[in-house]
C-alpha cells in the first residue's frame, strides 16, 4: 500500500510540474509580456548610464555635458564609465540613414564610423584623434579610397573603374 501511495504522489508531482511548465511555456508567446516604452536606461553599480535605448535617444553626453544631436535618431547608444557616449547603433530621423560609430574615451570624437543609405551607398569611416581619416565609400555610385589629411585636404582618392 505504501509503494502504491509513493507511485501515486510521484505520479501527481509529474502531472503538476508538467502543468505548470506547460502553462509558464504557453505565457512566453502571450503578447502582454510585451513591454513597450520610449526609452530605456541601464545604470551600472554607481548609478551611471551605461546603455540607453531610445525613440529618440539622448543628445551626445560630451566630457559631462549635454550636447545637441545632429539630427533625431533612434537606437543604442553606450556609455563609458563616466557616462559619456561612446559610441551607438541608430537610425538618423532625417537623410535615411543608419550609423554605426565607436567614439573615444577622452572628448567624444567619432574613431570608427559606418554610414549606410539606400539611395547613397555605404561609407567607412576610420580616424585618428588628429583628424586624418580613411574613408571607404560607394557614395557616388562606384567604390573609392579617400585619404584624408588633418588639414582636409584629400592625399588619395583611389575611384574604381569607370
Amino acid at each position: 500500500m505504501k509503494g502504491l501511495l509513493l507511485n501515486s504522489a510521484i505520479s501527481l508531482t509529474a502531472v503538476g510540474i508538467s502543468l505548470f511548465a506547460l502553462h509558464r511555456a504557453d505565457q512566453a508567446n502571450d503578447p502582454a509580456r510585451v513591454i513597450e516604452a520610449r526609452g530605456l536606461i541601464v545604470r551600472d553599480a554607481s548609478g551611471v548610464s551605461r546603455v540607453e535605448i531610445g525613440a529618440p535617444v539622448n543628445g551626445p553626453m560630451i566630457l559631462g555635458k549635454r550636447e545637441e544631436r545632429v539630427a533625431p535618431a533612434s537606437g543604442i547608444l553606450l556609455n563609458g564609465p563616466d557616462g559619456n557616449e561612446r559610441g551607438g547603433y541608430l537610425t538618423v530621423d532625417l537623410g535615411d540613414e543608419a550609423v554605426l560609430t565607436l567614439d573615444g574615451a577622452g572628448n567624444g570624437k567619432e574613431v570608427f564610423k559606418v554610414v549606410a543609405n539606400e539611395n547613397a551607398g555605404a561609407s567607412l569611416f576610420v580616424i585618428h584623434q588628429n583628424d586624418s581619416a580613411a574613408m571607404l565609400t560607394t557614395y557616388q555610385g562606384k567604390p573609392e579610397l579617400r585619404f584624408i589629411e588633418q588639414d582636409g585636404r584629400v592625399s588619395l582618392s583611389q575611384k574604381g573603374a569607370e
